[in-house]
């Protein structure tokens, strides 16, 4: 008895002593890269793609016996290729999914645009999952989670818990209906109710969030719109001690380090690890962890993370051809001709001018609405189309999110409220219009069906100046019009709405197309595009160029 007693001691005490290593790799917002390839302009790009990640998976999980994929959301939007088969041959199984069971990815954060491609388009892909779908702060009208909030996952003894959560911006930018009955909580308040079950359960907790680490972006609109912080995965970090790693996503910003294997960052025991992979597959995160074991189980003594680029890896040979069909039948659609371009689109300088590209833009807009005025915004300010062929691909390249077209009620008064918080854009400083940093350009909306002068050397509220409707009369700020903008600014994101005093503002027509579907239809049924711009804004004084 005594002997059985001091083997029992003594195996405890070896395991005590064991020290164990864990990787854990992540990416996120992959956006539909699966190929080193860039479908808006038709060529191969290096840089980027699950293809190219796979290889470096496959070298971690050949050295290491404890390895973790994890991927923090935004994964089946962003590319042609998503767009179509979320739309088309949905009879075979989606791209992404099919490439990430491949993979053998343990667990997944949703993100807000996988949310966005719609309730039956998110629930095919989940449902051909083999990893699950994470969201802890989906909250159902019941108290339960839409998605699942958390999972554990065990690699040769370890026990790893993994919490999801989705920004809860979501209703800034989409229509409810894409999610019903789900509330999209706050992100520390569930975080810390799912640590506090599943830190004695494991010997490991991290977090996968669909959100950046930078509280600050975008804070004062989402104050503004009532909801909680969209960009809170920093906050969790420092609020909740039970974890010992967050990994982010969402702001497409790479780090807290910058990527190459020698940059990389030690975190003390006691803090959680930060670690935001970018987007489109451009890095690998990786995490690396070394625990000990002690007579209460295990215990992080060691913690550290590094960003590896994809330019010089590889992409793997399986993964391009599981896609292959994918891939082709994805660049047959991006080639189809729609209809002929007789002078340049050009969006180098769409937010500083009015411009053709703009024109057609709202054109189509206004065509399809038949409203009074329309907004629309720059999406890619390196667009550029020479005359000739326009084809399906130059649609997805000048308009490059999937927003749908809404047709709203407001007065002149909001229109111009709307316009003046749209010009901060601009900033006036030693005698020089300058474009605001902090203040993204996909934020800048221009508008078309009436005319006005941004006189930037004014505060916001005061800027917008010599409004005309299309007759040259003054623009009656009592009247009413009807007004078309894309689903996003429609729904609140950028807060545009809400300074306007249009939150509640009638939505008159919501349509069931995207409005890249949209802008190709408007070319074809027009054949020939000769725009010129109308020049019906102006910023005062003129933005040097």
């Amino acid at each position: 008895m005594r002997f059985l007693s001091a083997l029992l001691f003594l195996t405890a005490s070896l395991l005590a002593q064991r020290a164990d290593t864990l990787y854990i790799l992540q990416t996120t917002d992959v956006h539909g890269n699966i190929y080193p390839y860039n479908y808006f302009t038709d060529r191969p790009d290096s840089s980027l793609g699950l293809a190219k990640i796979y290889s470096r998976v496959v070298e971690y999980r050949k050295k290491h016996k404890n390895v973790l994929l994890v991927d923090s959301g935004d994964l089946i939007q962003g590319t042609p290729l998503v767009a179509y088969f979320n739309k088309h041959d949905r009879h075979l199984p989606h791209p992404m999914i099919l490439t990430m069971n491949y993979m053998k990815y343990d667990a997944f954060a949703v993100g807000n645009h996988d949310v966005e491609q719609s309730l039956f388009v998110y629930n095919k892909a989940r449902n051909e999952a083999r990893f699950v779908w994470l969201s802890a702060n989906s909250v159902m009208q019941d108290g339960s989670t839409y998605f699942k909030p958390y999972t554990i996952v065990e690699r040769n003894g370890l026990r790893v818990g993994i919490i999801g959560l989705t920004t809860p911006g979501i209703p800034m930018w989409l229509d409810e209906e894409l999610y019903p009955g789900i509330t999209w909580q706050d992100m520390v308040k569930r975080a810390r109710i799912f640590a506090k079950e599943l830190r004695p359960k494991v010997d490991l907790l991290i977090g996968i969030f669909h959100a950046g680490f930078n509280a600050g972006y975008s804070q004062k609109q989402s104050e503004a719109a009532g909801i909680p912080n969209e960009n809170a995965s920093g906050l969790v970090a420092e609020q909740i001690p039970e974890f010992d790693a967050v990994f982010a996503g969402h702001s497409h910003r790479a780090g807290p380090m910058k990527p190459g294997r020698d940059n990389a960052r030690s975190f003390p025991r006691n803090t959680p690890l930060r670690l935001n992979a970018g987007y489109w597959a451009k890095n690998l995160g990786v995490a690396r962890f070394v625990l000990e074991g002690t007579a209460n189980g295990r215990r992080v003594t060691q913690k550290s993370a590094w960003l590896e680029p994809m330019t010089e890896t590889p992409a793997d040979t399986a993964i391009l051809q599981l896609t292959r069909y994918y891939h082709d039948k994805t660049r047959e659609y991006i080639n189809t001709r729609i209809g002929v371009l007789k002078s340049a689109l050009d969006a180098g300088e769409a937010r500083l001018k009015d411009t053709a590209l703009m024109d057609l833009i709202n054109a189509a807009q206004l065509d399809y609405s038949g409203a009074d005025i329309s907004f629309a915004a720059s999406f890619n300010p390196r667009f550029k189309l020479q005359p000739g062929p326009i084809r399906v691909k130059d649609v997805f390249a000048m308009y490059q999110y999937e927003n749908f077209l809404y047709t709203l009620k407001m007065t002149g008064a909001q229109i111009k409220k709307f316009l003046e918080y749209s010009s901060r854009y601009y900033d006036y400083k030693e005698g020089r219009v300058i474009t605001a940093t902090e203040w993204p350009g996909f934020n800048y909306d221009m508008a078309e069906g009436l005319s006005y002068e941004i006189d930037v050397r004014k505060p916001v509220g005061q800027r917008i100046i010599n409004m005309k409707d299309k007759q040259g009369r003054p623009f009656d700020l009592n009247k009413s019009y009807t007004v078309a903008m894309n689903s996003y600014r429609a729904s609140g994101g950028g807060g545009h709405m809400v300074y306007a005093g249009a939150d509640r503002a009638p939505v008159l027509k919501k349509s069931n197309e995207e409005m890249r579907a949209i802008l190709r239809e408007y070319i074809e049924k027009k054949k020939i595009i000769d725009i010129r711009p109308d020049n019906n804004w102006k910023v005062i004084p003129a933005v040097p160029r």
